[in-house]
């Protein structure tokens, strides 16, 4: 098995393969947000788009576009790219909602293939150290929406014993614990995956065993906070 490192960069490789953007490409867009020279490099080789770009497909609805998800599928590569690199400042949430909005599971099979390694290799990467590149509550945001599921990526966490993986739970209990946030917590840019569900009782219960002793606190007073939201557990669940 190929260390987390090597995995993400054989992945992102992978995406050069099957991404290959035609050549004939032909965009419009919105005049009001953006200038006819950003429409031109946008439909242009994506190489060559500007980094200020890159992410542009993300960043708008997609009625900015008269092509969104022939736009997104070229710029596939340099997105992922920046978000492994955590050279982004969009919204974890909104990039996974994009994603699904453009109906990526929906693409050829081999891009759809190569992405869901993605999602799994950055996943495996960002658990592997800390400091990372993206707070891991926030690439944990984005692939549980891309890929509709919250708890395989959870079981990938509690197989991943190592201090970054620990570090990493702390800063999601810090993190998501203030303002009680872990009690109703929504991923995605429409609040369009109720988290609290799966994730509370699995930070309640696993989560204790990994972290330190401030951070178990701030569970127990989160505890009781959802023993009030929830009498009969989370979900409304005896």
């Amino acid at each position: 098995m190929a260390d987390p490192q090597q995995r993400l960069r054989r992945a992102l490789d992978a995406l050069d393969e099957v991404f290959v953007p035609a050549q004939d490409f032909a965009l419009d867009g919105c005049l009001y947000c953006y200038g006819e020279a950003d429409i031109a490099a946008l439909a242009g080789p994506p190489e060559a788009v500007p980094d200020d770009l890159v992410t542009t497909p993300l960043s708008e609805v997609l009625s900015h576009w008269d092509k969104p998800e022939e736009l997104l599928r070229r710029m596939v590569p340099r997105i992922a790219r920046l978000l492994v690199r955590g050279e982004t400042h969009l919204d974890a949430g909104l990039i996974g909602t994009r994603f699904v909005e453009a109906n990526w599971t929906g693409w050829p099979p081999a891009e759809t293939a190569a992405l869901r390694e993605l999602w799994a290799s950055w996943w495996a990467v960002t658990l592997d150290r800390y400091p990372a590149p993206m707070a891991a509550y926030d690439v944990l945001n984005v692939v549980t929406v891309v890929t509709g599921a919250l708890s395989p990526w959870l079981e990938v966490w509690e197989q991943a014993r190592t201090p970054s993986a620990g570090r990493h739970l702390e800063e999601l209990v810090d993190h998501w614990c203030f303002e009680d946030e872990l009690s109703e917590l929504k991923l995605g840019f429409y609040d369009e995956y109720d988290a609290t569900p799966e994730l509370l009782p699995w930070v309640l219960g696993y989560g204790r065993t990994r972290i330190g002793p401030y951070y178990v606190a701030q569970l127990d007073q989160l505890e009781q906070y959802s023993s009030y939201l929830h009498p009969r557990g989370v979900g409304g669940t005896s």
